[in-house]
């Protein structure tokens, strides 16, 4: 509960009621089929919004929810509702606002380390406010935003923001400083270890100019860029670090966790005309995936006993209803 790793990701839900409404008056018996009539709609929140993974248009409402792996279980921490034009990124930041003022107004004592969500959140405002919090965002970029520029000593970066050395090549990151800088050296120069001493081994064959610019240093060129300037293109944790891939493929569990809402317990097959309808099965359908996991991690525990136990707690049930 102190290093919580929050998952993050939005969901298309169709509304069941007609875009169009109902008209309130007879004139379609009569031929007319567009009057200036008033008209009655039951669902009065939705709107017309994108569905990216169909790419269609729909008129309903979107899903958002927070989620936590442990042991294997996706296990959703808190699920918003907004309409269909509003975005994952707008979202997001609401989910995650009220989820916190949620477990400060219960008493409930946690951290959240991480945050980790798509390249559909994967904007400046988005990392400023997780940074605000004391939280390292974990975003993946998005190419659609146009190619990062150079910033600080860097004279050019590749389209993830590493800034690339004199031959084009990317550049090693180095480490950071407490004044927010970090630090990218030469590519081929990197450290080993040669009978029990740390130094550094320069591979001039793997240089497109098959020389090393700066020979007199052991890591040179070095450049650096400022991560508090820029927290998209340079976070506290790196793209290319063994940690973020490993954070990032928790997010799979969000989607998986949409999946079973929306096809294992039937959202989509059977729509609701009420956003209100739509949240309560959706907080529903959540406590029975924390259910699953409970009784998955009784299996575990109790073994060849378990059917024993189940039997055994239905008695007591029968006996003192």
């Amino acid at each position: 509960m102190n290093q919580l790793v929050v998952c993050g990701d939005g969901s298309a839900l169709v509304s069941g009621s007609s875009p169009d409404g109902k008209p309130s008056c007879q004139c379609r018996q009569q031929g007319i089929f567009r009057c200036d009539h008033p008209r009655f709609y039951q669902d009065h929140s939705a709107n017309w919004g994108w569905d990216s993974y169909r790419e269609t248009f729909y008129f309903g409402h979107t899903f958002y929810q927070h989620i936590v792996n442990h042991g294997g279980h996706d296990l959703p921490i808190h699920i918003h509702l907004g309409q269909a034009s509003e975005s994952d990124f707008t979202l997001s930041l609401k989910s995650l606002d009220r989820f916190t003022t949620a477990a400060r107004d219960n008493q409930l004592t946690l951290s959240i380390s991480a945050a980790v969500y798509d390249a559909g959140h994967d904007g400046r405002g988005n990392y400023e406010d997780l940074l605000a919090k004391q939280i390292d965002p974990v975003i993946a970029l998005n190419p659609r935003h146009g190619l990062p520029l150079a910033s600080g000593t860097a004279q050019q970066v590749n389209s993830n923001g590493v800034p690339l050395c004199p031959a084009a090549l990317p550049m090693r990151r180095h480490g950071a400083d407490p004044r927010g800088r970090i630090y990218f050296a030469c590519p081929v120069k990197r450290p080993t270890h040669r009978h029990g001493q740390f130094l550094y081994q320069a591979y001039p064959e793997e240089c497109p100019q098959k020389v090393l610019c700066q020979p007199e240093t052991k890591m040179g060129p070095v450049v650096y860029v400022r991560s508090d300037s820029d927290p998209r293109l340079y976070p506290r944790i790196a793209r290319d670090s063994p940690k973020f891939k490993e954070l990032m493929k928790l997010r799979s569990g969000c989607e998986r966790s949409n999946s079973t809402k929306k096809v294992t317990y039937g959202l989509e097959r059977r729509p609701c005309r009420s956003a209100t309808h739509y949240l309560v099965r959706l907080y529903l359908i959540s406590i029975i995936e924390h259910a699953r996991a409970w009784l998955a991690e009784d299996r575990k525990s109790y073994g060849d006993d378990f059917a024993k136990l189940i039997n055994l707690d239905r008695f007591k049930a029968l006996a003192h209803p």
